[in-house]
């Protein structure tokens, strides 16, 4: 069949040991490529070029039923929607914690068919040979084989590959409670530097308005000063309050400018921000009293808390697979094929050819290995109680926490809107004085300098406020609730 080189040697075997070499070198890897730059070309600019990453390549991700409500009543006019949305294709944690689900994934795959037998094609061939005379006529062997064989398949007598397989299992169940514990988090956070987009922009158009009512109080002043109607320390304080307006309105833009950068790391340098009025972060139905006669298990809900748990139970079952090591285990080896003394009659008549290897082992001298994993899997088994126990303990704080700071950021946000209110109102009536000539105008920029700390200091209240609504909402992730945040 295959012609004979020297020494009888088949030329198929000298072509395969000729080309080993070169066949060595071979690689499988894909070719590597350095992903797409996705910042800014440099450090002034806010936005950058749209790239093609593989963000932006995925599926849109659809909002869950909870989403879609609260940013329906943060936003009614759907502006908030499109921002969480890319943040989700865009943000490395979640993707990551959304590959992590693949992994735990293909690793449960792995470990359940552990526990079903491997087939496989089986070919060999096997030339032993000896100079001794005597020895070659006894031992000289030259045999073909090929056929179907099970190889080393574990018969799952006491439950350690099941234990393993329900381990890998609930691993993957975390995995899945986690990216969905990631997937609130960074939800929270995007409507977190929205609101903080909106109060740093109009916090910076209300101290760039303080700062041209100073700049006019100063020209007023130097113009005073210069006819002696005032002192040279009359002007100097005015020119310092004119100096610190300007540097607070400085300031107001790079906080600004921040935390755009920072909504603009959530959700990609090539989105569009486009800030909106604060106000309607901040309102909402009061559902606090219906949210604190919540009994507290409606916590285990929550994804971080599912998380912890599936972790325990894959703790758990990991005993299971460190006690089935005390016992015996018993392996299967099985072939069914052909077999001849050369190839050429590798698949004739007669050439059939079956073996049947099964295989006890009983662990007797293993010098404590099989104890040291028991216990090891016994302490984290203990572990994994106390993060569960430490996640409830975690989570009803927050919660507590986030209902506490709601209620009082409520009552201050409603007396700083009464005073804007009042302010707004002095503002008019001096305004109507400088119109009917009873009022210089210096008193009208006072009073409205006055007037813009005041909606400044209301705008900081709307802030809090907005912020502990999300918070809220943060705390509540994935718990069904009978009342809207």
């Amino acid at each position: 069949m295959f012609p004979k080189l020297s020494g009888d040697v088949p030329a198929w075997l000298m072509a395969s040991v000729l080309a080993a070499p070169w066949l060595a070198g071979c690689s499988m890897a894909p070719h590597y490529e350095r992903p797409p730059q996705a910042v800014p070309a440099t450090f002034g600019q806010l936005r950058a070029a749209a790239a093609a990453t593989a963000a932006e390549q995925a599926a849109p991700a659809a909002l869950t039923d909870q989403e879609r409500e609260f940013l329906g009543a943060l936003t009614p006019d759907g502006a908030l929607a499109p921002l969480v949305v890319r943040a989700l294709a865009h943000n490395a944690d979640y993707r990551l914690a959304a590959l992590r689900v693949e992994q735990a994934r293909a690793q449960y795959r792995v470990e359940r068919s552990a526990r079903l037998p491997t087939a496989g094609i089986d070919a060999q061939q096997t030339r032993q040979s000896f100079d001794d005379p005597a020895l070659r006529e006894r031992y000289q062997q030259d045999l073909s084989r090929a056929g179907i064989a099970i190889s080393d398949y574990e018969l799952d007598v006491f439950g350690r590959l099941k234990s393993l397989s329900d381990a890998a299992r609930e691993h993957y169940l975390a995995s899945e409670a986690g990216q969905e514990a990631a997937r609130g988090a960074l939800v929270a956070e995007v409507l977190r530097a929205y609101a903080l987009v909106c109060a740093a922009t109009q916090a910076h158009q209300r101290l760039q308005a303080v700062h041209a009512d100073n700049a006019a109080l100063l020209e007023i002043a130097q113009g005073q000063y210069d006819i002696g109607l005032i002192a040279r320390d009359a002007l100097d304080r005015r020119r310092a309050a004119t100096e610190q307006a300007q540097v607070a309105a400085l300031r107001a833009g790079d906080d600004a400018a921040a935390a755009r950068r920072a909504l603009q790391l959530l959700t990609g340098f090539d989105a569009e921000v486009a800030p909106g009025p604060l106000a309607p972060l901040a309102e909402a139905p009061d559902a606090m009293a219906a949210l604190r006669d919540l009994d507290s298990k409606v916590l285990l809900q929550r994804p971080d808390i599912r998380q912890a748990e599936a972790e325990l139970r894959a703790a758990n079952a990991n005993i299971g697979a460190a006690r089935a090591a005390f016992f015996p285990s018993i392996r299967l080896s099985t072939s069914l094929g052909s077999a001849s003394n050369s190839l050429d009659d590798l698949f004739s008549s007669g050439s059939r050819s079956w073996s049947f290897m099964p295989q006890l082992v009983l662990p007797i001298f293993d010098f404590g290995r099989n104890r040291a994993n028991l216990d090891l899997a016994w302490t984290r088994r203990h572990a994994g109680v106390i993060e569960y126990e430490r996640s409830i303990e975690a989570a009803f704080r927050e919660v507590a926490d986030a209902l506490d700071a709601r209620a009082t950021f409520a009552v201050s946000e409603a007396q700083l809107r009464e005073q804007d209110r009042l302010a707004a109102l002095r503002l008019e009536r001096a305004e109507r004085r400088v119109s009917r000539g009873l009022a210089d105008r210096q008193d009208l920029l006072a009073d409205r300098i006055e007037a813009t700390r005041t909606t400044l200091d209301h705008l900081h209240a709307q802030r809090d406020l907005a912020l502990s609504r999300i918070a809220l909402f943060r705390a509540f992730y994935g718990v069904e609730l009978p009342a809207r945040l």
